[in-house]
């Protein structure tokens, strides 16, 4: 099975994304603190059904860097029980390994804008046989969608990613409540472009999962529906060229040393499930059929904080009658 046609699949990813409805979010977001957490949740899950599909572009020169995992029984107790810790290869002509990886990029999303770092570890799942790529922390300078809890605000005022017109990266994420901090400068002028390992970069992609931290009881995976082209080959850049200065992250979990660094020197267009949907893809064949549904639609509805906006309203609204109320009845006591 082929894709059809990409540019239409392209334009409904970012017809997706409305900075007006991410700017909206943001600014309801600190209203959930008026809100139980659970209910809030429920507010957005309830807003995503209207607009199951989320769109996403990650900007050109996404970066993923890999370490090799040293504590294998910390790692494995970070997984759920659905799914087991994977040996993998990470380009197609390499021996399998087990890795740390983190992706760092800045990106665009119909719920959210900025930069983020996400670290994950790469397992099977056990109920479909896929691998999958599990969350094990997100850092981000923008909001953060966690199954266990929802929303959360971010947590890196710190968070840069960035090139120069010489081909240098700048790398610089700290967390804001802690010590925890990655910085990393370098150069990508000398990479090659190397063919990847397909059933990580594809398949892994049609199951998302996370880790025991961040799973809700539903443990489902995520899935991300793209063209396959987009993860074919990367930049492979050489160690040499890498600088980690500083990193912090997960000391006793991989070697310090980098092992592997690539980047992908295009933007890659995603379109993704809303908080609470799911969509189940088997093989590669059902997402390019997946993809090709989507790229026919006429149109899609792009993700409203409108829902939000009225049940924050009604709130209000009976938090000031209550009040009034209130009032009334100590004047009329008087």
């Amino acid at each position: 099975m082929k894709i059809v046609d990409d540019e239409k699949f392209i334009r409904h990813v970012e017809n997706l994304i409305d900075p007006k409805e991410v700017s909206y979010l943001y600014f309801y977001q600190n209203f959930k603190r008026l809100l139980p957490r659970s209910l809030f949740k429920k507010m957005l899950n309830k807003t995503s059904r209207k607009t199951p599909y989320m769109g996403f572009v990650i900007e050109p020169y996404c970066m993923f860097l890999f370490f090799k995992l040293t504590n294998i029984e910390k790692a494995k107790s970070f997984l759920p029980e659905r799914y087991e810790l994977k040996k993998t290869r990470i380009f197609a002509d390499e021996e399998p390994e087990y890795y740390l990886g983190m992706g760092i990029f800045n990106t665009r999303a119909s719920t959210f804008w900025g930069s983020r770092l996400e670290a994950y570890l790469v397992a099977e799942d056990k109920e479909t046989g896929h691998p999958s790529w599990i969350f094990l922390d997100i850092l981000s300078n923008t909001i953060i969608y966690i199954p266990a809890i929802g929303v959360a605000d971010r947590n890196c005022k710190n968070a840069i990613y960035t090139t120069s017109s010489k081909g240098d990266l700048l790398l610089d994420f700290k967390e804001d409540t802690t010590d925890r901090q990655i910085i990393l400068t370098g150069n990508i002028t000398n990479g090659k472009m190397r063919s990847l390992d397909q059933p990580l970069w594809v398949l892994g992609n049609t199951s998302i999962g996370h880790s025991k931290k961040f799973s809700d009881k539903k443990d489902d995976t995520l899935a991300v529906i793209f063209d396959p082209a987009e993860v074919e080959k990367a930049l492979e850049i050489p160690i040499e060229d890498i600088h980690l200065k500083f990193n912090t992250l997960f000391p006793d979990l991989a070697e310090p040393e980098l092992c592997k660094a690539l980047c992908f020197p295009f933007a890659q267009h995603y379109i993704a499930d809303s908080p609470g949907c799911r969509t189940y893809i088997k093989d590669i064949n059902d997402m390019i059929e997946n993809y090709n549904k989507i790229a026919d639609m006429k149109e899609i509805k792009t993700f409203s904080t409108r829902g939000i906006q009225n049940m924050l309203l009604v709130g209000i609204s009976l938090f000031i009658l209550f009040f009034i109320s209130l009032i009334i009845l100590l004047i009329i006591n008087l």
